[in-house]
């Protein structure tokens, strides 16, 4: 991810600087510090009628063509809830009642820096999936006989929600 070497705000030069226990970049002249907050993530954990679980086939970067909980980057003024029935609808074509939140975990992406994976159980009444959006595919898996997933917030997030 790229670091940012001019101040957004006035395109003053930045510099390092011990700001609250971490090294920031801050600019001298206006005095805006770059925090590095990590970017929220939205994903969707769905089980069918026979427990079994659903993952997309990613068609985008990162990690194209894996299988991964279906989800996205979380909008403005959008609540998780809201994120989760929007990524769903878009990557399967699924409507879903939110229930539970599973889980939290921080993921660094090369990509997008850090990242907080949120994982939400959501509820559907209508198993018919219609993959769209960035899913190259997507379908429900015998918890038994996963695929390979990429992802260690994904898997952890499937430990959580699947039970032993």
């Amino acid at each position: 991810m790229e670091e940012f070497k001019y101040c957004p705000m006035c395109r003053s030069s930045l510099h390092e600087q011990h700001i609250e226990g971490r090294d920031r970049l801050v600019c001298s002249e206006c005095g805006w510090i770059n925090y590095l907050n990590p970017l929220p993530v939205i994903t969707c954990l769905v089980a069918n009628s026979k427990g079994e679980l659903l993952l997309i086939k990613r068609g985008v970067e990162p990690c194209e063509g894996c299988w991964a909980l279906p989800g996205g980057f979380i909008e403005r003024q959008e609540t998780i809830r809201e994120a989760g029935r929007r990524e769903l609808e878009e990557e399967t074509g699924l409507k879903g009642k939110p229930g539970r939140l599973v889980g939290a975990h921080v993921h660094e992406s090369p990509l997008y820096g850090s990242i907080v994976v949120l994982g939400m159980e959501f509820i559907i009444e209508d198993e018919t999936i219609t993959t769209g959006d960035d899913a190259a595919d997507a379908k429900f898996f015998p918890r038994n006989d996963l695929p390979e997933i990429p992802f260690r917030s994904h898997l952890a997030l499937i430990g959580e929600f699947l039970p032993a």
